[in-house]
């Protein structure tokens, strides 16, 4: 397939991963304090070990920011697109370090697995000085097991859909 074909589907990758993490974040969702917890990370896991860049950066990014405008919490939109695009970071960096040392990439593996807990970190400090930000250094504290709780829950929901991801050989859609 020629580069502005394979460049058209990941396009269209891309766009169903940020509608997966629209509706994942927007609609599944608790109430929580300050804004509220979501099913959303997971997708953005997903999308970030699945989608190569800059695909999986506009899909977290344009996925959390359009949850956020849609849920009622415009305020958190461009917060959220940053803390969103960073999430892809650490899957970004074990897909080159993976790629240099030309070793495999698999969607369940311990590079992987590394990548969410860094992922995590990336949204729970983010989110930490995103309240600081727009409320005060308590709220952002009140916060961090909510934000604790909710990338946690997408670690878990990420490594269920990524096992199905697996079994149905997705490699032949994204390849």
């Amino acid at each position: 397939m020629d580069t502005k074909n394979n460049n058209i589907k990941m396009l269209a990758f891309s766009a169903v991963f940020a509608a997966l993490i629209t509706v994942t974040t927007a609609f599944v969702k608790i109430p929580a304090p300050l804004g509220y917890i979501h099913a959303g990370d997971s997708m953005i896991f997903l999308a970030a070990a699945v989608l190569p860049p800059p695909f999986s950066f506009m899909s977290a990014s344009v996925g959390g920011a359009l949850a956020d405008l849609l849920a009622g919490y415009a305020v958190w939109a461009i917060p959220t697109a940053i803390i969103k695009a960073l999430n892809v970071l650490p899957f970004v960096i074990v897909k080159i370090i993976l790629n240099k040392k030309n070793k495999p990439y698999h969607l369940v593996s311990l590079p992987v697995m590394l990548a969410v807990v860094f992922s995590v970190a990336v949204t729970v400090t983010g989110y930490f000085f995103a309240n600081w930000i727009l409320y005060d250094q308590a709220a952002a504290w009140a916060e961090v097991p909510f934000n604790l709780v909710q990338s946690f829950a997408g670690a878990g929901l990420f490594v269920v859909a990524a096992l199905a991801l697996r079994a149905l050989r997705y490699e032949r859609w994204i390849k």
